[in-house]
């Protein structure tokens, strides 16, 4: 994951330093494990500024867009309302005339934190030097394969689950070694899992292994996007294969009470990363929640409630089958804040 060289931290290091307020001036992230950049950087602005003062201490250019001349005068601006200010450079590779930074890397302003993001810095570069010898230098290589399940098995332990050898085994051969479609699948099987504390092969097979494009968490995800067509044809599919109706009844309420949490924290002052860990997600996948979050108002999230409570009752006190049942369940979903009238199932 993060290689060492002269004057730099081990991922684990960074990120505890990060926490503790124990910032350097100057950082340069580079490799091709982009999952673990961006997640480190998000870490960063979070600690760094907090979620009060990102809008004026926060920027973060592409080095295609700007020049060295531009970072420059972004670095050494002073912060406002704040103690002090990040200003990111992400494809460093591309940006013209590097060597104008030279003169602020080899005497930082205190105030700012300055991020470099690089694919393949070459070290024999003045500028890199330069780098190397004043900031703190972090590799984010991809992982070996036998890496991967010790990887898995810490993102559970995140969230303060365990998973056996053989669920993360599982996880690796499902999704392969992309770490942020497995973050992917980790965040689904800890929705899944609920309040159990150990994930076991049964459930990544149930999660994971199902087709990836007709389950549970694809079918929330088109709900929330209030695609009916595609809503209907992962339900038909689901359906077809033996899903059990209450058990999709249970994780749709999941995902609408996820929203509903998250706009009750997003009336008040609070991170990306806050709203995440509130609601349970990655916060690579919070955009998902609040986009759909944005769909639902309030008032037809406990429209949604009440229809799910009525299609749960329905199963299981009535011979309706239960195919009308959850197709009329996805209309009411999905259509009722359009003004269409809601079928009654009884």
């Amino acid at each position: 994951m993060a290689k060492q060289r002269s004057n730099s931290l081990r991922l684990e290091d960074i990120e505890r330093s990060f926490r503790e307020k124990k910032f350097s001036p100057l950082y340069l992230f580079y490799g091709e494990e982009d999952f673990l950049v961006e997640e480190t950087l998000s870490t960063l602005i979070e600690e760094a500024l907090g979620p009060t003062t990102q809008s004026f201490n926060l920027d973060i250019v592409y080095g295609s867009d700007v020049d060295g001349k531009d970072v420059v005068s972004l670095a050494s601006a002073f912060p406002m309302l704040g103690d002090r200010r990040v200003v990111v450079v992400k494809e460093f590779d591309k940006l013209p005339n590097k060597d104008t930074l030279l003169p602020f890397i080899e005497k930082p302003l205190a105030s700012t934190l300055l991020v470099v993001i690089s694919s393949k810095p070459d070290f024999r570069q003045t500028i890199f030097k330069s780098l190397e010898k004043n900031g703190t230098v972090t590799e984010f290589r991809s992982l070996y394969d036998n890496e991967v399940p010790g990887w898995i098995r810490k993102r559970f332990e995140k969230f303060g689950k365990k998973a056996t050898v053989e669920a993360c085994q599982f996880i690796q051969g499902y999704v392969g070694k992309s770490l942020r479609e497995i973050q992917n699948e980790v965040d689904k099987l800890i929705i899944y899992v609920d309040d159990k504390e150990t994930i076991d092969e049964d459930d990544v097979t149930r999660v994971v292994g199902m087709s990836r494009q007709f389950n549970i968490f694809e079918l929330s995800k088109a709900v929330g996007e209030k695609d009916l067509s595609r809503s209907l044809e992962i339900l038909e599919h689901m359906m077809r294969v033996g899903e059990s109706p209450l058990l999709i009844i249970i994780m749709l309420t999941r995902y609408f009470q996820k929203l509903w949490m998250l706009q009750e924290m997003n009336g008040k002052t609070a991170s990306q990363n806050q709203l995440a860990a509130g609601i349970g997600v990655s916060p690579f996948f919070l955009r998902e929640y609040l986009d759909a979050s944005g769909k639902y108002p309030a008032l037809q999230i406990e429209q949604c409630f009440q229809a799910l409570t009525k299609a749960d009752e329905t199963l299981k006190s009535t011979s309706t089958d239960p195919n009308l049942v959850m197709t009329l369940l996805v209309y009411q979903l999905i259509r009722q804040q359009q003004s269409i009238p809601v079928v009654s199932i009884t």
